[in-house]
């Protein structure tokens, strides 16, 4: 099914206060603010109750403020080892290429994973799709 991007995206933001609703964005690339270079082909991130902050909704992207744990490049410092790395990620609706949401039941436990399936994408872009980028569901298997 396809929405209307930017009215989807406002759906995602207010479905946020649900605890049970998850989502899941892969975009080709993101701003991160903390960095100079567009970062992390494919961007995946996973939005939930509490995950983001300031979810904004604009008329060309989406922006909101978040965290991923990760390892240093080479040459940063505080090598070897990961940290919490905050910054506000800015993802160009042109590069917005899955939103996917599953609805997990009170009650039900999640496991350390929640894993997702295509029949829990919302919208995909058929164009960057047939470009051959990965989806989501590939790049979060347990097999890859």
């Amino acid at each position: 099914m396809l929405y209307d991007l930017p009215e989807l995206l406002r759906r995602v933001e207010k479905k946020l206060a649900d605890p049970t609703v998850f989502y899941m964005l892969a975009a080709h690339y993101y701003d991160r603010d903390n960095h100079p270079r567009r970062r992390h082909y494919p961007a995946v991130f996973t939005l939930h109750q509490g995950e983001v902050a300031n979810l904004t909704v604009g008329s060309t992207d989406l922006a909101f403020d978040t965290a991923l744990v990760r390892f240093p490049e080479d040459g940063e410092e505080h090598a070897p080892g990961p940290w919490a790395d905050r910054f506000r990620a800015t993802i160009p609706f042109e590069q917005l290429y899955h939103v996917m949401r599953k609805v997990v039941p009170a009650g039900q436990p999640t496991g350390k994973q929640l894993h997702f399936s295509s029949d829990d994408s919302v919208y995909y872009n058929e164009r960057v799709y047939r470009d051959n980028y990965p989806s989501p569901w590939t790049i979060m298997s347990p097999e890859a």
